[in-house]
């Protein structure tokens, strides 16, 4: 790792730690068998790399989360914590899901986490049969400080700028839109 990777490094990963303490929920980009999306929102746990959620197969997400196991997962800065709308910090990753087995030594450790996290309605959703443990792998994914500060975020929370070839670009004024066509006096 370059110098000026590990300056960034050092820099941007107490932000992204800071973000998935401050979220307690993430979002969900699921679809399934058929290729139809769903977006959903589940509490999660950060565990050894991982994210994981206890969802029910009644619900859309954890039926898809069972169909099709590659996702997109999304933390993002609260509204009201925002001091711009369009530029909201966020992270956001690409996934794979895979279904924890009930009572196995991750199945232990992961609830605990969530619990310790979310309360003792988690344990009381693990009696339920149609509730079901999965770890959210992150395979690569972005991390948005702000406008023009976007960088790429492997699964292992290494940092490096992204790359853009172009940036947003002012938009030219069609004829006689916007030119102060109003009548005078």
């Amino acid at each position: 790792m370059s110098e000026k990777q590990e300056r960034l490094q050092q820099r941007l990963q107490p932000e992204i730690e800071a973000l998935r303490q401050q979220c307690r929920s993430l979002l969900l980009a699921t679809r399934d068998h058929a290729g139809q999306p769903n977006v959903s929102y589940a509490p999660f746990a950060f565990h050894e790399g991982a994210y994981y959620v206890l969802v029910s197969e009644v619900a859309g997400h954890g039926r898809n989360l069972r169909a099709v196991p590659q996702l997109s997962l999304m933390l993002i800065e609260d509204e009201s914590a925002s001091r711009q709308l369009f530029a909201r910090q966020r992270l956001s990753y690409d996934a794979t899901a895979q279904r924890v087995e009930r009572d196995s030594d991750t199945w232990h450790q992961a609830i605990g986490s969530l619990a310790s996290r979310h309360g003792e309605l988690v344990h009381n959703l693990t009696k339920m049969n149609d509730f079901h443990l999965y770890c959210l792998q992150p395979t690569q994914g972005t991390y948005v400080k702000g406008f023009g500060q976007a960088f790429e975020v492997a699964a292992d929370d290494s940092i490096a700028p992204v790359h853009l070839t172009v940036g947003h670009q002012p938009r030219e004024p069609e004829a006689g839109v916007g030119q102060g066509t109003g009548t005078s006096k």
